[in-house]
């Protein structure tokens, strides 16, 4: 707007109206105006035409364009010479074009894509996701969801966005169990959130009981693994010895091998969902205000452009000091169990800590076998937490050399 004004100036001068022969000379004004036809078409798709036979194109170009364009100019320049021209209301920009939303599976009226979803719903939505890309969206009846799959867009979300993603989107089930969404789990971020964090500790026993399963489950599947497990306990703890909070630091076998399962079954493989308390843009596409996304980390963990032999269960890619740091901080978005950014999971200090002192002192008691030298089914059940499909049968037999110790 400055460089036009000084070339209206420069040609035209203060004390002179736009006059025909001015045109010719204001190079940057045209400059603008061919910008802006690039731009914004008045006929985005012109005229239509119909071709009676095979011919070359170029006959039915806008028989006004030698009168258009000096019109145009001429209207534009006059315009601009004669006034200074501001947005109202000390507005500072105009919104542009809105970026569409992502595309996604087509559903029914009323119910949306409700009737085809499965059971398994975060399986589901990996199998979307091969289908319509790392973001799409689907309505859940009248609910508009957005389904992110990558680990770039989870990083714009959780990180890049992570103030404007602070807000839940409580469902029916979780209004009715927290008086409304006024719990730490379900309220959006506010005063009275920041204090429930400061004064309240969130006790998931059900997801690290659920967990305790999982690792159990895989080390029956993976007797090398248990029998590495058992050689790291005793030469930390000792077989004279109950395990002790102070152990915990050292077993870093063990602290993989919890690390692997998380990543494998996730407690949680689409995280509580984000609610975007205004509308933004993620990975070029807009989430509306209101929105429910479902972060699908059970799809990050599984991706093979992370995650060498991704279904392998694999402790030591956990070990190795020269590949990328895990922990639960949510600060590496390859590796997401407990979230990332302002709502992480509030208990995970003390989520970590118990879980770990129970596998180990449980490990560390008991030889685990199984009945009739059966293999567990490691299918899973989706709900509140995904849970073993068939619950593990294991028999312990005690291992400790002092019984006193039980």
């Amino acid at each position: 707007m400055q460089k036009a004004y000084q070339e209206l100036d420069e040609v035209v001068g203060r004390n002179n109206s736009v006059e025909e022969f001015h045109l010719l000379k204001l190079q940057l004004l045209d400059a603008v105006m061919e910008e802006k036809l690039r731009l914004h078409l008045a006929l985005p798709l012109s005229v239509p035409h119909i071709s009676r036979q095979s011919c070359t194109l170029g006959r039915r170009i806008c028989p006004g364009v030698p009168l258009a364009e000096r019109m145009f100019v001429f209207t534009l320049a006059s315009l601009m010479h004669s006034f200074e021209w501001k947005l109202q209301d000390g507005t500072e920009e105009i919104k542009k074009a809105i970026p569409p939303l992502r595309p996604g599976p087509r559903g029914l009226p009323v119910v949306g894509y409700l009737p085809f979803l499965s059971t398994e719903l975060h399986k589901k939505f990996t199998e979307l996701a091969g289908v319509y890309g790392p973001i799409y969206k689907l309505w859940l009846g009248k609910k508009l969801c957005v389904v992110v799959s990558s680990q770039s867009a989870a990083k714009e979300i959780l990180r890049d966005q992570d103030a404007t993603f602070g807000n839940r989107d409580a469902p029916i089930v979780g209004r009715i169990i927290s008086y409304g969404g006024s719990d730490i789990a379900w309220s959006s971020m506010g005063p009275a959130w920041k204090k429930m964090r400061k004064d309240t500790v969130l006790g998931g026993t059900d997801t690290t009981s659920t967990m305790v399963e999982w690792v159990i489950a895989e080390l029956m599947q993976n007797q090398e693994v248990m029998e590495k497990v058992h050689q790291e306990l005793d030469e930390v703890v000792g077989l004279n010895n109950c395990v002790e909070e102070f152990h915990l630091p050292r077993l870093f076998f063990l602290d993989a091998v919890v690390k692997e399962t998380f990543r494998l079954h996730p407690a949680l493989p689409l995280l509580v969902p984000h609610c975007p308390s205004q509308s933004c843009t993620v990975g070029g596409y807009t989430i509306p205000k209101g929105t429910a996304v479902f972060l699908n980390v059970y799809a990050i963990h599984r991706d093979p452009n992370l995650w060498d032999n991704p279904l392998e269960f694999r402790p030591d890619r956990y070990l190795n000091k020269q590949t990328t740091k895990f922990d639960y901080s949510g600060n590496n978005i390859q590796f997401l169990p407990f979230g990332s950014g302002r709502r992480i999971c509030a208990g995970l200090p003390v989520a970590e800590k118990m879980l770990m002192y129970q596998l180990a002192s449980l490990l560390h008691a008991f030889e685990w076998k199984l009945p009739n030298d059966t293999k567990p089914e490691l299918s899973d059940k989706y709900g509140i937490v995904v849970k073993v499909l068939k619950p593990v049968v294991v028999i312990p037999t005690p291992r400790l050399s002092n019984l006193d110790l039980y």
